[in-house]
């Protein structure tokens, strides 16, 4: 089993050793048997040199079997080295100190610290040393820590402290390392931010608050709707109260549409006329308006009843009249002018409805007044409240 080199070159790789020391010369040309079947072979070599004469030693080993798993060590090693290069998941090892002996791409970018910062240093002391409120987080609380004593597998959430004194949420898992001898000899941590998660948490609950909310204020609102209104008869019952209804129905659309952030004054305006009144009958102008959500429902209800008003006895009743809205912003407070002309005469009641009571209390809700005019060409309302995410810009028109 001789290596395929040249005696000169074998003589040049011996030539410094002197007598009595052991070399190893790896040989990583491939070989081959009479057989045909290639190996790889290391050659042990020892010098007996007494003066007279120099006798070398030489042990060959077949290293083929060696040389694969070596191989295949490499291979897997630099397999893992991607895969740890390019998860999202951060990873830390742990040596039986808990000193930070490995940390991945993913790790560093969560923690603002490079591996060499860590290196040697126990990693709760380095990013999980203090909690939110700045008190100090004693290493005997630590969860994580607990999986190297313990000897058992730990998962849950904690609050890390990134480098720049920021602190923020974590989920890990954190389970013991063992050697040959089911020693634990260090700790393998892998955490994620769930800054997001927790946001999206809080959000979600925020959410299902507000619907619990309006959901029960809406119920409310249809409860008292059905027992305060008033009707001569079952049908026109019937009709009153679905119209109603429906007018709250369409605020709730209109606010979901925006996610639950409001709504402009014109579309509250437009959406109530346009069920009751012809469009070539309605003249709209005012300047952009935001109302906030309080503010929308009530509005909606108002404009409901006027136009309800307008349909059955006012101006939309007889195909002759019109409805002119028109709306001003001052200093935050907005004046809204509903104006009847061309329908039949029109005399104030004699006594208050359900109607002005209800137009009378969102008005309450709003935070404003109204005033009502019965006057020759027909009813005139204003009304006037307070708005906080107002912007007023050149009146728009629409009829």
């Amino acid at each position: 089993m001789k290596p395929n080199i040249s005696q000169t070159e074998f003589l040049s790789l011996i030539g410094p050793l002197r007598s009595g020391e052991i070399d190893r010369l790896d040989f990583d040309t491939t070989h081959k048997r009479k057989d045909g079947t290639e190996y790889n072979v290391s050659v042990k070599l020892q010098l007996f040199d007494d003066g007279a004469d120099a006798v070398f030693y030489a042990a060959i080993r077949d290293t083929t079997d060696y040389q694969r798993v070596e191989a295949e060590l490499r291979s897997t090693a630099t397999r893992l080295d991607v895969i740890l290069g390019n998860t999202t998941m951060a990873v830390f090892l742990m040596d039986e100190r808990q000193h930070c002996v490995f940390m991945n791409r993913a790790a560093e970018k969560l923690t603002g610290y490079a591996l060499h910062e860590t290196v040697g240093r126990p990693l709760h002391d380095v990013i999980h040393h203090t909690y939110p409120d700045g008190s100090p987080f004693p290493l005997s609380e630590c969860a994580i820590d607990r999986a190297f004593p313990e000897k058992a597998g730990i998962q849950g959430e904690e609050v890390f402290v990134h480098k720049d004194g920021s602190f923020y949420p974590v989920a890990f898992t954190a389970s013991p390392i063992y050697d040959n001898d089911a020693r634990v000899v260090g700790t393998v941590i892998e955490a994620r931010d769930i800054s997001e998660q927790k946001r999206s948490e809080e959000a979600r609950q925020l959410l299902m608050n507000e619907v619990d909310h309006r959901a029960r204020n809406v119920l409310s609102i249809i409860q008292s709707l059905t027992r305060l209104t008033r009707a001569d008869n079952l049908e026109s019952y019937k009709d009153t109260l679905t119209g109603r209804i429906g007018a709250l129905a369409r605020a709730q659309t209109s606010l979901a549409s925006r996610r639950w952030e409001g709504g402009r004054l014109e579309d509250v305006i437009r959406e109530e006329l346009d069920v009751l009144c012809p469009k070539d009958t309605v003249d709209t102008q005012g300047p952009e308006v935001s109302l906030s959500p309080e503010q929308v429902q009530p509005l909606s209800m108002l404009l409901h009843e006027l136009a309800t008003n307008a349909n059955k006895y006012g101006a939309c009743s007889n195909g002759g009249g019109r409805v002119s809205v028109t709306w001003t912003l001052d200093d935050s407070q907005v004046s809204i002018q509903w104006r009847e002309t061309g329908g039949p005469p029109v005399v104030a009641p004699t006594r208050e409805g359900f109607g002005s009571s209800l137009k009378a209390n969102v008005v309450r809700q709003l935070g404003g007044v109204i005033t009502r005019s019965w006057e020759t060409n027909g009813l005139v309302v204003k009304v006037a409240f307070p708005v906080e995410c107002a912007r007023a810009t050149a009146p728009k028109t629409t009829d």
